[in-house]
């Protein structure tokens, strides 16, 4: 063999080897034992399940405090499908692939419906919130409770029914509960004096800190609770 022949075989090899070298290192699927070797394939993390079993028979709805509970109305009756069993699938993977970008994980949660049951939907309106005297938001918002049907015992399509008889199956009573609040403690809290620049709040003080202490109380809740109670079906039917 001559001496450039000789040389261009040397150099081939070592492309050839250079090249094996190059692809096990970038091969996604090798070993790190140290030597080398190509192993199997890791198989990727599966999505774990969690089934939950819910109450959807809910007899209670709540409004803002600030609404009227004169204004509630009943609306109407229907028969309606509710979940009853769920079940939450978490994406280990795609969960530590974002687990930056999604601290609660939420994004690789799925949730599906796995069971549904039948209910009886009773709806209500009532008027907009007052916001001030003699003022209140415009139009009606609406909330449901839900029964089993047999509870209601109604006969026929509860649909087709008018609305004083669908409304005579139920009683309405409203509360507002007392509900344990964190409220600043302004005895003991300090703040510092400033003013608004350019919408921003600027200490007169820039040494200065604030001081907030909280406690708790107990105060009216935000909201009123609407309870719906179902009348006994042969005492609503007969009215």
């Amino acid at each position: 063999m001559t001496t450039s022949k000789m040389v261009l075989f040397v150099g081939a090899a070592a492309v050839v080897a250079g090249g094996l070298v190059l692809a096990i290192r970038m091969n996604p699927t090798s070993t790190n034992d140290g030597h080398g070797t190509i192993g199997a394939p890791v198989e990727a993390a599966k999505p774990t399940g969690q089934l939950e079993q819910l109450s959807p028979f809910t007899h209670v709805a709540s409004i803002p405090a600030i609404v009227d509970p004169s204004t509630i109305r009943f609306e109407k009756m229907k028969v309606v499908e509710l979940a009853s069993k769920t079940k939450t699938v978490t994406d280990a993977q795609k969960c530590k692939d974002q687990q930056f970008r999604d601290p609660d994980g939420s994004n690789c949660q799925t949730t599906t419906v796995v069971e549904r049951v039948k209910a009886v939907e009773a709806m209500y309106s009532y008027n907009g919130p007052v916001i001030s005297a003699g003022e209140s938001i415009p139009g009606r918002d609406t909330f449901s409770v839900y029964f089993r049907p047999e509870e209601v015992g109604a006969d026929g399509p509860v649909e087709k029914m008018k609305r004083d008889q669908a409304a005579s199956f139920f009683q309405v009573t409203t509360a507002r509960p007392m509900v344990e609040q964190k409220v600043i403690d302004k005895q003991n809290s300090k703040f510092c004096e400033g003013k608004y620049v350019d919408g921003n709040w600027v200490r007169n003080d820039p040494s200065c800190q604030d001081k907030v202490q909280y406690l708790n109380q107990t105060a009216p809740s935000a909201y009123l609770t609407v309870q719906v109670d179902l009348r006994h079906p042969m005492t609503a039917a007969s009215n």
